[in-house]
């Protein structure tokens, strides 16, 4: 059943500039893996897997910076700015001293990049990528701090321009530096991960200065002081952003599975993996926008435990996570084989993408409902259990079907991808179940204080 259309603009007004700042950020990755692509099937390979290994620890950090969202949604809408203000004050701070932790962690994993099972010349491309791609986790997380907190006062304009103006400097950077024009150095994949790296170092910068120009938001910054930093507020922020980052983690870590077992089986494999998950993570970010927007509005609506509206808004986020993703599926599905020859011209490449494409459409549906379920949850400061879920989910049943459906049934490197869809759906089941039990106990504790 559909709700009032209000519901459905307000949502997508939100969602709309996430989107669209996701989205650039999705396209600079496109852009790398198209031009990087036009480099050779190992260097496009070599990006796949030095992307895969670094992602997985860059989840971590996003997921603890995401806790900023609902708790400032949440004072923002009982009217505590200055909580608002300590909550961004701690977030850069807790993000800033992760962002260090999680580099370390990725430049001490380097030497053993080679017992991964990848292809020799794969590994030896793929070193100086990493090395950089590393290092620019540290402006990015910082970033994030900003970014996450515009969203729970329910302003995500500024992340939008922030995020496009730094993807265009990124693509006009890897041109100049992949491929050595206009008197740069021809440097190949790691001008890809130099590029990237240097658009990310001025994202902050820019956001400290648009705070500073904006009447409205520079109280936010007036109230920094040394006093705000505290323990309190950093274990708050970590107890809601730790189980974030721990499901975050498990789904990427699943998808690193698949990515390595894509590597066992051929580089051809590996470069068709890389085309489909560009693709599908770009896709998968109109869901995502949808359900960031979803947190936005249901955290607002519970810190003032407004339960009908927090219930509406739930069911806004679905239908329009559901919808649009069934339409990505669509695409994906008809104009796969086209879409893959965009980024290379290797024909056996070319093959195995479509068929990783038709995976990718249900992939798309399924993807998108368990999303916006988690929006919710996040909304309503429940993700203790969303992680456990994710635990059962992408380990226990993704990576097992995953195997067992290309490596022992040997149904063709197309399974591989296709099983991990079980723990997908495992996973939205799980969430879903999960959230509107926890809304009834709400409702019911409401009802019992009315009467």
């Amino acid at each position: 059943m559909f709700l009032n259309k209000s519901y459905y603009k307000t949502n997508f007004q939100l969602a709309f500039p996430i989107i669209l700042a996701s989205m650039g950020q999705s396209f600079v990755q496109m852009v790398d893996t198209i031009m990087v692509g036009r480099l050779g099937t190992t260097e496009l390979a070599a990006v796949a897997f030095a992307g895969s290994v670094s992602y997985n620890a860059l989840v971590v950090g996003m997921g603890i910076a995401m806790a900023l969202t609902p708790l400032t949604g949440q004072s923002y809408a009982r009217g505590e700015h200055k909580i608002s203000s300590i909550l961004l004050q701690n977030s850069i701070s807790l993000n800033t001293i992760i962002s260090l932790v999680i580099t370390a962690i990725l430049l001490l994993l380097m030497p053993f990049l080679k017992y991964f099972g990848q292809p020799k010349e794969v590994i030896e491309i793929c070193y100086p990528y990493y090395f950089i791609i590393a290092l620019s986790f540290i402006p990015q997380l910082i970033f994030l701090s900003f970014k996450q907190f515009m969203e729970g006062v329910g302003n995500t304009k500024p992340s939008m321009i922030i995020t496009i103006s730094a993807n265009l400097l990124n693509v006009v950077l890897n041109y100049l530096l992949i491929f050595g024009k206009f008197g740069f150095p021809h440097m190949g994949v790691t001008g890809a991960a130099l590029a990237t790296f240097i658009s990310r170092l001025l994202m902050p910068v820019a956001f400290v200065i648009y705070l500073y120009m904006k009447a409205n938001y520079k109280r936010y910054l007036s109230f920094f002081s040394f006093s705000n930093l505290s323990k309190y507020y950093h274990i708050k922020l970590l107890r809601l952003g730790i189980p974030i980052a721990g499901q975050m983690f498990l789904e990427f870590f699943s998808l690193l599975g698949v990515t390595v077992m894509m590597g066992w089986v051929s580089t051809q494999a590996l470069a068709a993996y890389q085309i489909v998950i560009t693709i599908v993570g770009t896709t998968f970010l109109i869901a995502s926008g949808i359900s960031s927007a979803t947190t936005v509005l249901i955290s607002q609506a519970f810190g003032v435990n407004n339960m009908k509206e927090l219930n509406n808004q739930f069911k806004t986020g679905f239908q329009l996570a559901f919808l649009t993703m069934s339409c990505m599926a669509f695409i994906l599905i008809i104009f796969g084989r086209y879409i893959a020859m965009i980024f290379s011209s290797d024909e056996e490449v070319i093959e195995i993408a479509r068929g990783f494409f038709i995976v990718a459409g249900v992939f798309q549906i399924i993807d998108g409902s368990q999303v916006s379920v988690l929006g919710g949850l996040r909304g309503i400061n429940d993700v203790a259990k969303p992680m456990k879920y994710a635990l059962i989910a992408y380990v226990f049943v993704a990576l097992p079907f995953a195997y067992i459906c290309g490596f022992v049934f040997e149904l063709g490197s197309w399974s591989i991808f296709a099983g991990f869809l079980a723990g997908l759906l495992t996973a939205a089941i799980l969430y879903y179940s999960k959230f509107r039990k926890v809304v009834r106990k709400y409702v019911s504790i409401e009802n019992k204080t009315i009467e």
